[in-house]
C-alpha cells in the first residue's frame, strides 16, 4: 500500500496541478488504504493473531480519524469539531508570543509573530498618514544592498523566515496563497530622514545619523505625486521607511521552495497642513 501511495506521489510530482486537487487525491487515496488497513487487521483476528490485529486496528483507527479531519478541511474547508490539532499546539506551547495572527489550517491553529516597532521619528497619527511610493535607481539599490550587510552584521533582523519549518511555509501558503518572506513583514531601518533637494524629496538611510546614504527618491504621495504638492502650504515629515522584500519561499512542484529577490523600501510620511 505504501509503495503504491509513494509511486502516486512521484507520478504527480510531474504535474504542476493545483495543490488543493492534489491533497483531495491524497486523502482519498488515504481512504482506501485505511480501508485495507481494517481488512488486514480482521483477518489478523480470524486466524487467532490477536495482538498483530489489534495493534493494525488501531494504526488503521488513528489514521481514519486524520483522514476524516482531512476530508472537512479539503472538502469543505471547515475544521471539524473533534480536531484535536489546536489543543494539541497548546499543549505543546507552540503560541509562544502574546502578540500573534493565527491562521487557520490543516495544521491546526499557525502563529506568525507581529512585534511592533516604535520608529526612531516618533509616533504620528494614523490619520495623517499616507503612503509614499519610492523610487529606486542602480545607485540607491546598491546602498540598500550595503545597509542589509550591515544590518545582517549587526543582527538587527533574521532571515529564518520566523523560525517556521518548511511544513507550516505550506500550510500557510495554501490558506494565504501569498509569498512568505525570510524576514517576514518588514524591519524598520535603524535611521532614516527626508531630504528636500530642489524639488526632490530624498530618502537617506544609515545605521545612524552619523553615516547615511541615499536609498531613493519620493515620486507619490497618497494618491499624488510630489510635483502636483504645494510644499508651502502643507508640511511633510517622514514616519517610516520599513525594509521588505528579499528572498521568499512559495509552492512548487515539489513542495515549498525559496527564491531570491532584491531588497527594497516601503515608507509612511505624515502631513501637516500650515
Amino acid at each position: 500500500m505504501f509503495s503504491f501511495l509513494d509511486m502516486v506521489n512521484h507520478y504527480l510530482g510531474y504535474f504542476n496541478i493545483n495543490v488543493t486537487l492534489k491533497s483531495r487525491i491524497y486523502t482519498v487515496l488515504g481512504f482506501f488504504g485505511d480501508i485495507y488497513l481494517f481488512y488486514i487487521g480482521f483477518r489478523f483476528l480470524q486466524n487467532s493473531m490477536l495482538t498483530k490485529g489489534l495493534l493494525i486496528l488501531l494504526v488503521a483507527i488513528i489514521l481514519m480519524y486524520f483522514t476524516v479531519c482531512n476530508f472537512f478541511y479539503y472538502f469543505t474547508k471547515r475544521q471539524p469539531w473533534f480536531d484535536i490539532s489546536p489543543k494539541l499546539a497548546k499543549w505543546l506551547h507552540i503560541q509562544e508570543h502574546p502578540q500573534e495572527t493565527q491562521v487557520q489550517s490543516k495544521m491546526g491553529t499557525t502563529v506568525i509573530s507581529e512585534e511592533r516597532n516604535v520608529p526612531a521619528n516618533g509616533l504620528f497619527d494614523n490619520q495623517h498618514l499616507l503612503p509614499a511610493k519610492i523610487q529606486i535607481g542602480a545607485t540607491e539599490q546598491r546602498n540598500i544592498d550595503r545597509l542589509v550587510a550591515q544590518m545582517e552584521q549587526q543582527r538587527l533582523f533574521r532571515t529564518d523566515y520566523d523560525g517556521m519549518s518548511d511544513r507550516k511555509i505550506y500550510e500557510l501558503l495554501k490558506v494565504n496563497g501569498k509569498p512568505i518572506y525570510a524576514i517576514g513583514k518588514g524591519v524598520l531601518m535603524p535611521y532614516f530622514e527626508m531630504r528636500q533637494q530642489g524639488t526632490s524629496l530624498v530618502v537617506y538611510c544609515g545605521l545612524n545619523q552619523a553615516e547615511t546614504y541615499p536609498v531613493g527618491e519620493i515620486r507619490r504621495v497618497g494618491l499624488q505625486s510630489v510635483e502636483s504638492l504645494d510644499l508651502r502650504s502643507l508640511k511633510l515629515y517622514l514616519a517610516s521607511v520599513t525594509l521588505v522584500g528579499g528572498p521568499f519561499k512559495q509552492i512548487g512542484r515539489a513542495g515549498v521552495i525559496e527564491t531570491p529577490q532584491a531588497y527594497t523600501l516601503r515608507a509612511m510620511v505624515a502631513y501637516k497642513k500650515l
